[in-house]
């Protein structure tokens, strides 16, 4: 039968969920317990621990605030580029040696707790939060569904991450483009292709793609709305349901919502192509891209939750608490410094500093206004909920090339039908 694990939102780089696994399970030694009980009294914690990150945001400054009550802890911070971090921690997680405290998303996760290469939270969560509050411990903290989705398919009982971050997706627009055209954010998946041939009329690429990384996005959207209530047991590549979600790409691609070069654009030549003034929207999660586009327009911005692509509501997006998700090595001979530090990142003060100043969706029950009017559609959108994966399996790491770099774009170029598609995925799936 197929096997359920959760699916990438947005790729980290090339790793091999599967090689991670073995590499990691064959030809080491086990982990050790590290802390046999965990010390949450900040005069008892003291040493050095290092963080792993990708967070272009989680920087000196933001770790310096960690030694404000936790003076005898060095937290050494160690930053990779997004392009290369998971092949770096692959790399780390075969030889043994993870951070003892590091950011990661929902698919490596999954192998290393598999692994055994994590410590379960579930006693940290049962400890006081970060401020001592005294009817609350870590867990309460978290929105729940979050919580759970950071987890997502892992075997084992336990809780073997933390959400730093929640992710959502949403359009941001060229209003003056929008403007001059005479359209308006689509209430519904007719305005949206009706948007998308007028922009295309009018000489501009109606919006993103990012082919190169995110070209899977609106399969995920519209398999989201096609099978809702389904089950991944009655799964079939011959489902009408699932070859509608195929139906709506291909009306997409008949609306002009895209050219055909964007099937190879990446995220920077995407940016790039908005802020330009070529593409009209730009589809894409908040955090750093919302950002840099932000500080970087030349026009005026504005933003929308997308559409429900078949109509049903709440129309559910892409994301949750599984593409930022904070873990503890169970190698880690500083497990409470670790935790403390993980405690620390999702506190009240630092979830609510970085909504305000990086645009990114808090993971924890805090009260945050937007950082910017731009940011009500992503937080609109995850109030909707997150697209619930329950309805098909997933890919292999050899599957999901095929399905990303082949059956995708030749259904976009029109050289398959919907049901080419469908059938062209069978065998790509994960099984037991």
């Amino acid at each position: 039968m197929f096997r359920s694990t959760p699916r990438r939102l947005a790729s980290l780089g090339g790793i091999t969920i599967a090689a991670l696994l073995m590499t990691a399970c064959v030809g080491g030694t086990a982990p050790s317990s590290g802390d046999t009980e965990l010390v949450t009294d900040p005069s008892e914690i003291s040493g050095e621990i290092t963080f792993s990150t990708w967070w272009a945001y989680a920087d000196q400054e933001l770790i310096d605030g960690f030694s404000k009550k936790y003076p005898n802890v060095t937290v050494n911070l160690d930053f990779t580029a997004v392009d290369s971090y998971a092949t770096k921690m692959q790399t780390l997680a075969s030889s043994g040696d993870l951070p003892d405290v590091f950011a990661v998303q929902g698919p490596t996760l999954v192998a290393l707790a598999d692994a055994d290469q994590l410590l379960d939270l579930d006693d940290a969560l049962a400890t006081p939060d970060y401020d001592d509050t005294a009817d609350s411990d870590w867990g309460s903290t978290f929105i729940p569904s979050l919580l759970a989705g950071a987890n997502s398919g892992i075997k084992a009982d336990g809780t073997w991450g933390v959400p730093f971050t929640a992710i959502s997706v949403a359009s941001l627009y060229n209003k003056d483009v929008f403007d001059e055209v005479g359209v308006t954010p689509p209430a519904s998946f007719d305005d949206l292709l009706s948007n998308c041939r007028a922009l295309s009329s009018a000489g501009y690429i109606p919006m993103s793609l990012t082919g190169a990384a995110w070209i899977n996005w609106w399969a995920m959207l519209a398999q989201d709305q096609t099978m809702q209530g389904e089950s991944e047991d009655d799964f079939d590549v011959s489902n009408p349901s699932y070859i509608r979600s195929f139906e709506i790409i291909q009306e997409m691609a008949e609306a002009d919502c895209w050219t055909d070069s964007q099937i190879t654009t990446d995220i920077a030549a995407e940016t790039a192509l908005f802020l330009q003034g070529k593409t009209a929207q730009f589809i894409t999660v908040p955090e750093n891209f919302l950002k840099s586009v932000s500080e970087g327009a030349s026009f005026e911005l504005g933003s929308y939750v997308l559409p429900a692509l078949d109509g049903k509501t709440p129309n559910r997006t892409i994301g949750g608490g599984g593409a930022n998700v904070l873990a503890v090595s169970a190698s880690s001979d500083n497990q409470s410094a670790a935790v403390a530090f993980a405690k620390y990142l999702t506190s009240p003060e630092v979830q609510t500093s970085l909504a305000a100043s990086e645009f990114t969706i808090p993971s924890t029950d805090v009260d945050v206004a937007a950082a910017s009017p731009l940011m009500t559609a992503y937080l609109e959108a995850a109030a909707n909920g997150f697209a619930d994966e329950a309805a098909m399996p997933s890919f292999t790491t050899a599957g999901a090339t095929t399905y990303n770099t082949e059956i995708l774009p030749n259904l976009i170029l029109g050289k398959i039908t919907p049901e080419e598609a469908a059938q062209a995925t069978a065998g790509l799936f994960v099984t037991e």
